[in-house]
């Protein structure tokens, strides 16, 4: 079998996002990413950051619409996301980066040890892992943006660019 070519390609989904959408998503990225990235040890921790990035947007999405992207150039993937959330979710999100942002990787493990060892949920039901296992797996800081769209409600942007190993 000849060895896997790295192309450009992107994935790209706006719409409602359900359980069965996410499912479905996930195994589309996945069956992308086997087709397009030459090792499987990627393939697993770049579906893990797409999977944990739609359950965050599902679980604090004000409309239930998102827009995601996967985009493939090179050795760089970049994994974005964009839903329109409460002002008190969109404050949530960029104090969540900022913190996960400001850590080292021992600090990412520690922090994600600490939190499974916690085992409390937040009011949407998450456990608080989302961001920290986005940035451990991502191995770089996770960019997020939020824009007013009314009083009570913004438009969230995340985005996750990660090299290959």
């Amino acid at each position: 079998m000849p060895p896997k070519t790295m192309e450009n390609n992107t994935t790209r989904y706006e719409g409602l996002l359900s359980s069965e959408v996410r499912i479905q998503l996930t195994d589309l990225l996945k069956a992308v990413a086997l087709t397009s990235v030459p090792q499987r040890s990627n393939v697993k921790r770049l579906c893990s950051i797409a999977i944990e990035m739609l359950d965050n947007a599902q679980r604090h999405c004000s409309k239930g619409k998102v827009n995601f992207a996967w985009t493939l150039i090179g050795n760089t993937i970049t994994i974005r996301i964009e839903n329109r959330a409460s002002a008190n979710d969109a404050e949530r999100l960029m104090a969540a980066v900022e913190m996960v942002n400001g850590m080292s990787p021992d600090e990412l493990s520690a922090a994600f040890r600490n939190q499974l060892e916690n085992g409390t949920f937040g009011e949407h039901g998450g456990a608080g892992l989302g961001f920290i296992d986005i940035a451990r797996k991502s191995h770089g800081g996770i960019n997020a943006e939020v824009f007013p769209l009314s009083e009570n409600e913004w438009l969230c942007r995340s985005q996750v660019e990660t090299q290959l190993i």
